[in-house]
């Protein structure tokens, strides 16, 4: 089949939804069919695009079997209702041009949400083109923005809110990353079954390398301390304020905040006002070198906004985190509360409790061998269950149904 594969965020960045992306857009090639991704000229998430894209609208690559094209948004690195606004319109509008420009015939059309424009790109695709629509959820949205106070004008609510029904409503197939989110959609009113494709790893990728970790540790002078790190996104939804009201009371850990995001100006400069000594900020690591900064950790750290909302999401680092056989202190109640325990891969510290962060922190690094069952039994778990290639064929196998009954 010729199938279009529609994501906001795709490699070079980094990030889950890239290699999710990237993951089930190679099964599909693998598994046969000719396969167009369609995403943003690289930016995220700083808001500045790439050199390399800088001088055209529209730019066609080729990757892992299929092809590539990147097109124009409008990104900028101060993040204001009025600049999301423009980045996610300008990617429905460009994508939308891109693809009627190109003339191609699709046999389905593929795409992953949130944003909620990326999939209303590809409704509006399906229905030109005469393709049969599947779309992949991995957030609830405009309901998580709303608890983030991103989203407070009701008329703008209840018009994110129709769309999100339209779109569940016009697909032949839906698939999303929690058991929650497929309830969710479910009570929506989605015309479609809803199958959980959850988030995983790539336990291959996340082998814990004595040489990596102890080149990382000298590089940046960790010595002998007990590092506790976090790795991802710093946003509006991590909550990561939680460090810094932990670390005084954990005295002998450093923390680690490694990534980008819009709130981490605004988290250094709290840091600095505090003067908190043993938390340190590290640039965003590329991909290949994720595994050594894991492994660089004794502790890695998984947390989010205490927001109701988030105890139906599972974050991918969770997973990550299992892969690189590290202990987990996961700030995340409800549905990935439910895996980290079933694993036995570490501790649940209710979201937003700096003062339960700083005692179970303590608490591993007087105990060693805690940390090595549960950094063995979370590597053993998500090999069993969560390897991202599996699921990414068992996306493959759910379009390539939606596409072949069309």
């Amino acid at each position: 089949m010729r199938v279009l594969l529609l994501t906001q965020y795709f490699p070079p960045e980094i990030g889950a939804t890239q290699n999710r992306m990237a993951e089930f857009a190679a099964a599909l090639a693998a598994a046969g069919h000719d396969v167009e991704v369609l995403t943003e000229v690289p930016n995220h998430p700083s808001g500045i695009v790439a050199p390399a894209y800088r001088t055209r609208w529209i730019y066609r690559d080729e990757e892992r079997g299929y092809r590539v094209t990147r097109v124009w948004v409008f990104a900028r690195p101060r993040k204001t209702f009025l600049t999301r606004a423009g980045f996610y319109s300008t990617f429905f509008f460009m994508a939308v041009l891109a693809c009627l420009a190109g003339r191609q015939r699709y046999d389905v059309v593929v795409a992953t949400t949130p944003p909620l424009t990326v999939a209303a790109a590809g409704l509006a695709l399906s229905r030109l083109k005469r393709a049969p629509f599947v779309v992949d959820v991995r957030d609830l949205w405009p309901e998580a923005a709303a608890a983030l106070g991103e989203l407070s004008n009701p008329v703008l609510y209840r018009a994110a809110e129709r769309l999100e029904h339209a779109i569940y409503r016009g697909a032949r197939a839906i698939t999303a990353t929690t058991e929650g989110f497929c309830a969710a959609i479910a009570a929506h009113g989605a015309a479609a079954a809803v199958t959980h494709v959850p988030n995983g790893t790539r336990p291959d990728l996340f082998a814990s390398r004595a040489e990596g970790r102890d080149a990382f540790r000298r590089r940046h002078d960790l010595g002998d301390r007990f590092v506790v790190a976090y790795i991802g996104l710093h946003g509006i939804a991590q909550g990561l304020e939680v460090v810094l009201d932990a670390a005084p009371s954990a005295p002998e850990a450093l923390f680690l905040l490694v990534g980008e995001g819009p709130r981490k100006p605004a988290l250094m400069a709290e840091c600095a006002r505090r003067g908190c000594r043993n938390v340190r900020f590290f640039d965003e690591v590329p991909s290949a070198g994720v595994a050594d900064v894991m492994a660089a950790a004794d502790v890695l750290l998984v947390t989010l906004s205490a927001a109701p909302v988030f105890r139906t999401f599972v974050p991918s680092k969770l997973f990550d985190a299992m892969a690189a056989a590290r202990p987990i202190v996961l700030m995340v109640d409800g549905e990935a509360r439910g895996i980290l325990e079933s694993a036995g891969a570490g501790v649940f510290v209710p979201p937003g409790d700096a003062a339960g962060l700083a005692a179970a922190v303590m608490a591993l690094e007087r105990d060693p061998a805690a940390r090595g069952r549960m950094g063995a039994a979370g590597r053993a778990f998500v090999t069993a269950r969560y390897d991202r290639r599996r699921q990414a064929a068992r996306f493959a196998e759910i379009v390539a149904a939606a596409g072949g009954a069309s």
